[in-house]
């Protein structure tokens, strides 16, 4: 039985960090201008002037650090650990893999925590068992900005210490039919190298359920099937169809698994929710194979956690 974080921290309503903003596009604007709900995609980067190269970042959120461990408070880790303690399932304890969150326990010394938490960056000399790691780093989430890294010596982790190093996936909840969960079953392997953990879910009340109030418990991606939203009964129909809308205007990110070999009887997400590319400022992502929905996950996530 798997067992979740040992402290209580009250629950915050607030965005665990930016997600993109919804954009509305003219019809004279290119298609980068419309908001793609699961996917992001980087700004152009300018080549640098001489001038530009000696100017530091105007936005001090923005920019990614270095972080020692004396310069990091015990509050500090308990705020991290808020921003994503209804996202994480534990996994195996004492198990270092890249990519998967972790909370490790440090060697009690002056002016560091005895804990420290975030997503493993790299580690040397592999993935594997907390004893056989020497070094890593780990990416250390700010609620208002890019992460900062963190490099851990193997001197400086607690192997005696009665709390053992605990490793998370990140949660995705897939709502899909039986069908869909077979085909999509072969994307759990690649889905966990990556550090997430796949929820099948075939019901419909769980997406009826969800409001304002108990969002925040809610996975932040969703990768919904169109043979599951085709399978609605008629009496909730609309119900499941506006709850899916304003999951996307809540922040909430949604992949429709539409592989191209489904009948025409059977219409992708974007055209049962009512968004049209040139007509509607948001469109979903449609990825066609196991493949693409591992891919959109993982870079989906990578893009939020790393550049928000």
């Amino acid at each position: 039985m798997y067992s979740y974080f040992s402290m209580t921290i009250e629950v915050s309503l607030r965005k665990p960090f930016p997600f993109p903003r919804m954009l509305w596009a003219r019809n004279n604007e290119s298609r980068q201008d419309y908001h793609w709900i699961g996917h992001t995609h980087d700004e152009e980067q300018k080549p640098d002037t001489p001038g530009e190269r000696n100017q530091k970042p105007q936005n001090g959120k923005n920019k990614q650090r270095n972080r020692r461990l004396t310069d990091i408070t015990l509050g500090d880790v308990e705020d991290a650990i808020e921003l994503f303690k209804h996202q994480l399932l534990p996994t195996q304890e004492n198990w270092i893999r890249k990519n998967s969150f972790c909370q490790i326990p440090l060697k009690r010394k002056r002016g560091q925590p005895p804990t420290i938490f975030g997503r493993v960056k790299t580690c040397y000399p592999s993935d594997g068992v907390l004893d056989n790691i020497e070094e890593m780093e780990l990416y250390f989430p700010n609620r208002d900005g890019k992460p900062d890294t963190v490099h851990i010596d193997k001197d400086e982790i607690s192997r005696g210490s009665q709390r053992s190093l605990q490793s998370y996936f990140v949660r995705v909840r897939a709502l899909v039919s039986a069908e869909e969960k077979a085909e999509l079953a072969e994307s759990v392997s690649s889905l966990s190298m990556d550090g997430f953990y796949p929820e099948f879910e075939g019901g419909f009340f769980d997406v009826l359920e969800m409001n304002d109030a108990n969002r925040p418990l809610y996975p932040w991606m969703y990768v919904v099937g169109s043979r599951w939203f085709a399978s609605i009964p008629e009496s909730i129909h609309m119900e499941v169809r506006d709850s899916l809308k304003s999951m996307t205007q809540n922040g909430q990110h949604i992949f429709n698994y539409h592989p191209n070999w489904l009948p025409k009887e059977i219409y992708p997400l974007n055209d049962e929710l009512g968004f049209q590319f040139g007509f509607t400022s948001q469109l979903l992502v449609e990825p066609r194979n196991v493949e693409q929905v591992s891919d959109i996950v993982s870079r989906t996530f990578n893009s939020l956690f790393l550049k928000n």
